[in-house]
């Protein structure tokens, strides 16, 4: 379930174990997207971005502004544990439905045809001063859908829930009616001759007056909400609908009353199961809320070969991290919402089984609607817009947090994860030990990377050393040497260098003259004729010789940028951050893509993206200062969000909608140390 104040969860399994029993409305903390508020950005949209889309709707047959609700809250996370079945009250006696009495002191006559077709002829007639409807049955399987509907009915009236159909006040065989009727329509005496050896049965409903079927004219959020209400209330009698869809739902304009029509092909208690009474409130919603809104946002009236957007995502269930955890089982969904979050980083997020929803959201293939029309006209108004109108299509980060309490247990801000453990420093070579200097490699980083070989073999030193990067970018190195050294102790203790998620660390080094020397000459060499704007030092600050950190070479990495963004190296890069945070270190400095890189794969090779550049990082083992839990959330979302909700969506538009390069980046203040303080504090 998602919810909107302490996350975006999708436990939908745990509104499963008690639907239809417990409204979703009811829930607290509310449930996410039950409500929708989402569509507050697409309001602002200019009527030209609109109507473009609106063209493109009548020439594709996909709204592409369907998303503009956000995500499906109901659709199920997980298959249906063992106990979400409905219990069957065996003593339960439903009266059955009565027979419409027909009177020979009343008069009965035909009014008007108000629906023909789904094996049903629909009337509104006059019984005396009376107006009802009546609904007759017809084809091969009227017996069936007429006994259908009055079971419904019988049931319904029996848990009092007449307000969510229309009050039905009992069913009629036709030849007694229409002895008394006048004005009888020549296509009922039409299916009277047809049907001649059988017995055409109707039901009497009531007539509301005024009622119009939910459409793209009338909807609205507070409609639909009204709408999906009624839908739950007619779970709790366990009644399925059977078909939640347009002309079937029935909105009376003035008081927003929403009913349900349309029960021939109703199951009830008995023939349903908790899992499908669900499933339909997902399909109610994602029919309001996938098209009913997001059309008549737009003013389209979609006709029957409308694509439907839930058929648009390839949901593939993730593959878990091993080793895999069982949920836990709570009694609330908000005591499970903890129970998850509160486990970060000491349980991998991706090692859940089941997974957590949307986690690893599918592929989508809405884009490939997309025409060249539409696209220059949101290119048009993108100055305007200055956010991409597609952020939304794969939905908000499941890991948004708003609520510290859930990480803390209260006010104390310390918490106690990881603080017991430790870690295997990593190796430290022998200063003697032979380095060749190959090339240097870095021309803007804080720090010098060279391509080195050691003993044969070729690997990346990372070096740190006073001074380097000038005055005007002068920081305390030996911290950040300090910091990333032992940063790499978490992760290979922890198994992310081993899992490929960051460069292999292979130790460090404190450098002797002889390195600091062959180091300078062949940064000179790099910059052939103008000398080079800062040389390696041989000391720290603090006059200890400067130091290195000798590296996985990655010769073949790239920045991961809108040009080579995909889905799935976007999932890559946050399962790479949650195997950092699973070592216990809060990187600082991750919304900086250039320390997300990918290493395309090749033949039998997949891809490959890594977590670099720890200078920035936090670490549980640190004896002051640790980083709290929210931060690690708050750092899986600030990269989740910047790749979904930004770099692939926005590249999914391209080449007209490059938004992300207009969007203000998620606030991430750096506080560097003094040279006399270790280790240096970071502020998200």
């Amino acid at each position: 379930m998602t919810y909107d104040h302490h996350g975006h969860f999708n436990f939908s399994s745990l509104i499963l174990r008690s639907y239809p029993e417990t409204s979703p409305w009811d829930i607290t903390p509310e449930v996410f997207s039950v409500r929708p508020k989402q569509t507050a950005p697409c309001l602002d949209f200019p009527d030209s971005l609109k109507h473009a889309a609106l063209v493109q709707a009548q020439k594709s047959n996909l709204n592409p502004f369907h998303f503009m609700c956000g995500r499906n809250p109901f659709d199920l996370d997980t298959p249906p544990p063992p106990d979400a079945t409905i219990p069957v009250a065996a003593s339960e006696v439903v009266p059955p439905l009565i027979a419409w009495p027909v009177s020979d002191n009343m008069q009965y006559e035909f009014i008007e045809e108000l629906h023909v077709g789904d094996g049903a002829m629909v009337y509104r007639i006059h019984a005396g001063q009376d107006t009802r409807v009546l609904k007759v049955y017809i084809g091969q399987d009227a017996t069936v859908r007429f006994r259908t509907e009055v079971d419904a009915y019988a049931y319904l009236a029996f848990r009092n829930l007449t307000e969510v159909v229309p009050q039905c006040f009992g069913w009629i065989e036709l030849d007694v009616l229409l002895k008394r009727m006048r004005g009888v329509p020549s296509g009922l005496l039409t299916a009277l001759r047809e049907q001649e050896h059988s017995v055409l049965r109707g039901l009497v409903l009531e007539d509301l007056v005024g009622a119009q079927c939910l459409s793209v004219h009338n909807i609205n959020l507070d409609v639909g909400e009204s709408a999906l209400r009624s839908l739950h209330k007619l779970h709790t009698a366990y009644i399925l609908h059977g078909n939640p869809e347009k002309g079937n739902a029935l909105v009376l304009p003035e008081t927003k009353r929403v009913v349900w029509v349309g029960l021939s092909h109703a199951a009830r208690q008995g023939a349903v199961t908790r899992q499908a009474l669900l499933t339909e409130l997902a399909e109610g919603w994602a029919f309001i809320y996938q098209r009913l809104v997001p059309d008549g946002f737009i003013g389209w009236e979609p006709g029957p070969d409308a694509i439907d957007p839930r058929t648009l995502v390839d949901n593939v269930a993730p593959v878990p991290i091993q080793p895999t955890h069982p949920r836990p089982s709570k009694p609330t969904i908000k005591e499970e919402a903890i129970a998850i979050l509160a486990s970060y980083p000491d349980i991998n997020l991706f090692s859940w089984d089941p997974s957590i929803f949307h986690l690893t959201p599918g592929p989508r293939h809405d884009h490939e609607y997309d025409t060249d029309e539409f696209l220059q006209a949101i290119k048009a108004e993108r100055r305007q817009l200055t956010f991409n109108p597609f952020g939304k299509w794969y939905g908000p980060c499941p890991c948004r947090i708003n609520e510290p309490d859930i990480f803390t247990g209260g006010s104390d801000e310390r918490c106690t994860y990881g603080a017991s453990v430790q870690v295997t420093p990593i190796h430290q070579l022998p200063t003697e030990t032979e380095i060749e200097f190959v090339e240097y490699l870095a021309y803007s980083s804080n720090h010098p990377l060279l391509r080195v070989r050691i003993k044969s073999a070729v690997y990346l030193l990372k070096i740190f050393s006073m001074n380097w990067g000038g005055k005007k970018n002068h920081v305390a190195c030996k911290p950040r040497f300090m910091t990333e050294r032992d940063a790499y102790s978490h992760l290979t203790h922890h198994g992310a260098c081993a899992a490929g998620a960051v460069p292999q660390c292979y130790g460090w080094i404190e450098l002797s003259r002889t390195h600091v020397d062959s180091a300078n000459a062949t940064i000179r060499q790099a910059y052939a004729d103008e000398p080079p704007p800062w040389l390696v030092s041989p000391v720290f600050e603090d006059g200890s010789p400067s130091a290195a950190i000798v590296l996985e070479y990655l010769p073949e990495s790239e920045q991961i940028t809108l040009d080579n963004v995909t889905p799935a190296r976007a999932d890559l890069a946050v399962r790479s951050l949650s195997r950092v945070h699973c070592s216990y270190v809060l990187h600082g400095d991750i919304i900086n893509m250039k320390n997300v890189r990918l290493i395309r794969g090749c033949g039998d090779t997949p891809d490959r993206v890594v977590v670099l550049d720890f200078d920035h990082s936090r670490m549980s083992s640190w004896k002051r200062a640790w980083p709290i839990r929210i931060r690690f959330f708050n750092e899986f979302m600030t990269l989740w969000a910047h790749l979904y909700s930004w770099m692939v969506s926005d590249s999914e538009c391209a080449p007209y909608c490059a938004f992300t390069e207009t969007l203000l980046q998620i606030p991430m203040q750096r506080t560097f140390c003094k040279a006399s303080e270790h280790p240096h504090a970071i502020v998200l």
